[in-house]
């Protein structure tokens, strides 16, 4: 998929989808992702902070060891180890995101507090911008949440070195040029890094809706078929909930391919497909079985009404002009589920339904 195709799935917000349901989904699968990487950068951050303690003794003033000990050991260590095990909690994700998004500004702030009390400041504002860095490219947050956390980070880290604990003018330059600069690579870092996600996962949904979807109906296919299929089998065995099915079938179809081509017969299926579309209610759902013949699951259903819903369907389609063919009409099967159905069942009673529709005359219903 194409930088332009992407585009087109965008507001004029590069954190947002046009397509309210696309954006859901890939909501659902970046966290899906970012789950595994938070918890194991929180747990390695944390574990460099531990070594990060130990160095404190060979290479910080005596009298500081102990302040040192305490943020990096006692305090900044334990938040990222929680957040790696909050990580995967199904009950707390929210809690371990907010706990990510300010352990870079407490580990700032802990870090300043050791800049305002050594003589070589230099040796440890590094810290400050590995952190900057870290918050943008590989912390787990999203592009916005990290921008937050960076710039709340960064604005206090500039308040603090300029008017409560002031540099030396040329530190604090360089210092404010370095700042900078790992905050803009890393704002351009987890920028491409979204739109990278975003074209993963749009490549990737493409691909799953083109493996169950029929090319020129743009239907469901027979893959699709059994999953749906199964699904509210398990589903009305559980709840008691029934489910009815529909085989229809274009009659004399051979006729139409016969006498005006082969693509006008597609053009005929493509427009059963779209009078099938609009017919459909929320909950439904339509399948290209192969040829000429469509299978239609309507959910939440009684005889009646499935009865009523297939008729208005044969009258649709009856109704219908089809451009140069005319007119189109087609047999329909109909069953219900029954209790102990099986996939092979309920399509071979609705499959019998429609041999006897066509038996009797086509361009009608029989319901078994």
């Amino acid at each position: 998929m194409t930088d332009k195709q992407i585009d087109s799935y965008h507001h004029f917000h590069p954190n947002h989808f046009q397509n309210k349901r696309v954006e859901e989904e890939f909501n659902t699968w970046l966290a899906s992702l970012n789950r595994l990487q938070i918890s194991a950068v929180s747990f390695l951050t944390g574990t460099l902070y531990v070594i990060y303690s130990l160095l404190d003794h060979y290479v910080a003033p005596p009298q500081m060891v102990p302040m040192m000990t305490t943020i990096h050991l006692y305090l900044i260590a334990p938040v990222l180890f929680l957040i790696s095990l909050l990580s995967f909690s199904k009950k707390l994700p929210e809690l371990a995101v907010t706990l990510l998004l300010l352990a870079p500004i407490g580990a700032s702030v802990g870090n300043l507090v050791i800049v305002a009390n050594v003589d070589n400041p230099a040796t440890y504002l590094t810290e400050l911008y590995l952190i900057l860095f870290w918050t943008f490219t590989v912390s787990g947050l999203r592009l916005m949440q990290a921008t937050l956390s960076a710039f709340s980070t960064f604005t206090v880290v500039f308040i603090t070195t300029f008017f409560l604990f002031p540099l030396p003018q040329e530190l604090f330059i360089m210092h404010f040029f370095w700042m900078f600069s790992a905050f803009s690579f890393g704002l351009l870092g987890a920028y491409l890094l979204e739109r990278s996600n975003k074209r993963v996962f749009l490549n990737h949904d493409q691909l799953e809706r083109l493996a169950v979807t029929d090319k020129l109906t743009e239907l469901f296919n027979r893959t699709r078929l059994d999953e749906i299929l199964q699904n509210e089998l398990d589903r009305s065995q559980r709840f008691g909930h029934a489910f009815g099915i529909v085989v229809l079938d274009i009659d004399h179809f051979k006729n139409v391919n016969d006498n005006y081509g082969h693509q006008v017969g597609d053009a005929v299926l493509v427009s059963i497909a779209e009078l099938i579309k609009e017919h459909l209610r929320s909950t439904d759902k339509a399948v290209r079985w192969g040829g000429e013949e469509f299978i239609i699951i309507y959910l939440e259903t009684n005889t009646d009404e499935l009865l009523t819903l297939a008729e208005e369907l044969r009258q649709k389609i009856e109704n219908h002009t089809f451009e140069k063919v005319g007119d189109v009409t087609a047999s329909f099967g109909v069953t219900l589920y029954n209790n102990g159905d099986t996939i092979a069942s309920i399509i071979k009673r609705a499959d019998s339904a429609l041999y006897a529709a066509k038996e009797k005359g086509r361009n009608r219903i029989e319901f078994i």
